[in-house]
């Protein structure tokens, strides 16, 4: 897009100086009375060692008015000096206005304390999200990463969306206003389907499909459990999972963890910052069914769903997401319909995160699925909380929430505070969760993961899935090896079946944790580094000439594409080395190989000189027709014109047989 560069009247332009002369006036105030100063002295006047000589020295200080003690030098010519007294910043201001105006100074500064960043908004609960802060191991560092990016200048300006597919959500939470009152929430969409011809049961609404994600409640009363739809099921509270249940406002809980509306003097502040959020409704009471999940996953990635074999199929979704947040799981291993529906909205450019499961054993299906990122739970120790599941499949691990040694009726220590309703059955009044309402479990772990990786693709919209989880897990903090707990937990192991229940805390290692802790203020470090998308088209053939493109890298907000280099990683097989046209632009071309294969390396550097490469390999082996990468996904807040096909549709009507009851949501209840 070319962008024009607006011209400023006089007028406007006199208004413009003012009112950055009155936030330099502010920025003053706001400084530390000191009586350091850095200084650079004119070449022609300073010695061969960089100094000013001592008499030029002493004839500066009659001018300016006051001693200048010298400290230290600083390389490139700079040097510390002291005065003789502190200054506060308007007297400092004199002071540096008398250094300028002389001669013999080049520049002159005041020498200012810097901090670590840590952006801290006025959310009048954020003192207690230990998960968004520093002070604990696992916690994220959210408050970093918001120095580099808060997902737009403000929730009206944000390009991110992030779908919750769950429970749904309560609207009139006052920090999870809609975006049409201000605030960062999306109209959505109801899933939840009929358990039967005319019974809504899972609902709870009356109704199936719908454009209302409004959250009914999802409580399980005697008579629920005792129902035909319910009885058996397993689903409700107690040890033998028969006993009524409150209703979770789950949704609203996740919803909040990412995005709650953050520096508005309200609440609590959501990682995502200004991130939006889709919501989309698939659980109600004891869960519900892979088929609402799987249609929920398609729209909220922009995939169009038909209406050949579904009357009354949503309208097309006018917010697609750029991530999809799924806080709900079940036993297995992740099935056909899913390896197939994450193989799709992952193409499509849409990373999709879930949470690991609860029970201490094997990771639950979809996270369990390849392409999606899978995230366990940790202790505020950043050991592994004892019931969080675990295995090869995770990808990194993030704060779940957990109670310490306490008492039966004693505080939750480190529950993750977020948005809720005090509603034991339908909503009454929004409020938030806290250390006796408490809210833990690897449902709440997700959302974290999702909120930063929304903010990875706010700053950097050219990163791809892939490349969202490999900056997530290389940016990972290291486990801790100890722990705050006596005696000392054992080491983590990889569960070998569902009955090899780990339900205890352990010492997490990258092999069944994940590649570390979330840390929020690394990623975004991370998602500044340009992405480089290399894709490759044409037939394959002995002589034929394959198009190399890497027009789809791109680089982070304010940063652009330098160059572009395409080397020659290998060959092998008897393949003759290839020549590019040439390899230094974003498209070229290179000969298919004759036998054998050959592995190509584009590696882009931006104009801060950051720099990434992607692979391709290409065999002579390979059939006929095009191959290509994987494509760069869609710029942020565009939508998609996919649609999902009808054989796939109807193999996600069959897997409403399997039911989603035994977990649904991942809150760690019991």
């Amino acid at each position: 897009m070319r962008h024009t560069r607006p011209v400023l009247s006089a007028s406007l332009l006199i208004v413009s100086l003012l009112w950055i002369a009155g936030l330099a006036s502010a920025a003053r105030a706001t400084e530390e009375p000191t009586d350091r100063i850095i200084v650079k002295w004119r070449p022609a006047t300073a010695d061969a060692s960089g100094e000013l000589p001592e008499s030029a020295m002493r004839r500066l200080e009659g001018s300016v008015g006051t001693k200048l003690n010298r400290q230290r030098s600083l390389g490139g010519g700079l040097h510390l000096l002291r005065l003789d007294s502190v200054r506060s910043p308007a007297q400092l201001d004199a002071v540096l206005v008398a250094l300028r105006s002389n001669p013999q100074v080049l520049l002159a500064e005041a020498d200012r304390r810097v901090h670590a960043h840590a952006y801290t908004p006025n959310d009048p609960l954020f003192a207690g999200q230990w998960y968004l802060q520093s002070q604990q191991v696992a916690a994220i560092r959210a408050n970093t990463a918001w120095d580099l990016s808060k997902g737009g200048l403000s929730a009206a300006s944000a390009t991110v969306v992030v779908a919750v597919i769950d429970t749904g959500v309560r609207f009139e939470h006052p920090d999870l206003r809609t975006v049409a009152s201000g605030g960062k929430l999306l109209p959505g969409y109801d899933f939840v389907s009929a358990d039967k011809a005319g019974v809504y049961a899972t609902a709870n609404d009356g109704d199936g499909w719908d454009a209302d994600a409004s959250d009914p409640g999802d409580f399980l009363s005697a008579a629920d459990l005792a129902s035909a739809t319910f009885s058996g099921k397993q689903c409700g509270s107690g040890t033998n999972k028969d006993q009524p249940t409150r209703s979770s406002w789950h949704g609203t809980r996740v919803a909040g963890l990412i995005a709650a509306d953050t520096d508005n003097a309200t609440g609590i502040a959501g990682a995502g910052f200004h991130l939006r959020i889709l919501p989309a409704r698939v659980l109600g009471k004891c869960g519900g069914y892979d088929s609402d999940v799987l249609a929920a996953m398609y729209w909220s990635a922009g995939l169009s769903i038909p209406t050949p074999l579904l009357s009354g199929a949503p309208p097309a979704n006018a917010n697609p997401a750029q991530v999809i947040n799924l806080s709900l799981g079940g036993v297995g291993s992740c099935s056909a319909a899913y390896t197939e529906a994450v193989r799709d909205i992952t193409a499509h450019g849409v990373l999709i995160v879930a949470s690991a499961g609860n029970d201490g054993g094997p990771v639950d299906s979809p996270a369990n699925c390849p392409g999606v990122l899978a995230v366990g739970g940790l202790r505020h120790a950043g050991t592994k909380v004892g019931y969080s599941n675990l295995g090869p499949e995770v990808a990194l691990g993030a704060p779940a929430g957990n109670c310490v040694l306490t008492g039966a009726n004693d505080p939750c220590l480190f529950s993750l505070d977020t948005t809720t309703d005090s509603g034991a059955q339908g909503p009454v009044g929004s409020t938030y969760t806290n250390s006796i309402n408490s809210n833990v479990g690897t449902s709440f772990s997700a959302p974290l993961a999702a909120a930063t990786a929304g903010l990875m693709r706010a700053l950097n919209p050219r990163l791809t899935p892939s490349q969202l989880i490999a900056r997530l897990r290389s940016s990972a903090a290291t486990f801790p090896t100890a722990s705050d707990t006596t005696p000392a937990p054992p080491v983590c192991h990889a569960p070998a079946s569902k009955t090899d229940v780990q339900d205890a805390e352990c010492l997490c290692t990258t092999s069944v944790c994940g590649a570390g802790l979330l840390n929020a203020g690394a990623a975004l470090a991370e998602a500044q580094r340009p992405a480089a998308v290399a894709g490759i088209s044409g037939t394959v053939g002995v002589g034929r000439a394959l198009t190399l493109d890497g027009s789809g890298s791109g680089a982070a907000q304010g940063r652009s594409i330098a160059s572009y280099a395409w080397s020659v990683v290998g060959t092998s097989g008897g393949a003759s080395t290839p020549a590019f046209t040439n390899p230094n632009v974003a498209t070229t071309t290179v000969l298919s190989p004759t036998s054998g294969s050959y592995t190509l390396r584009l590696t882009v550097t931006d104009s801060a000189g950051g720099s990434d490469s992607a692979e391709l390999s290409v065999s002579a082996a390979t059939s006929g027709g095009t191959t290509t990468s994987t494509a760069a996904p869609p710029a942020s807040g565009s939508g998609g014109g996919g649609v999902l096909g009808l054989e796939l549709l109807a193999l996600a009507a069959l897997a409403a047989q399997r039911r989603r009851c035994l977990h649904g949501p991942h809150d760690g209840r019991a």
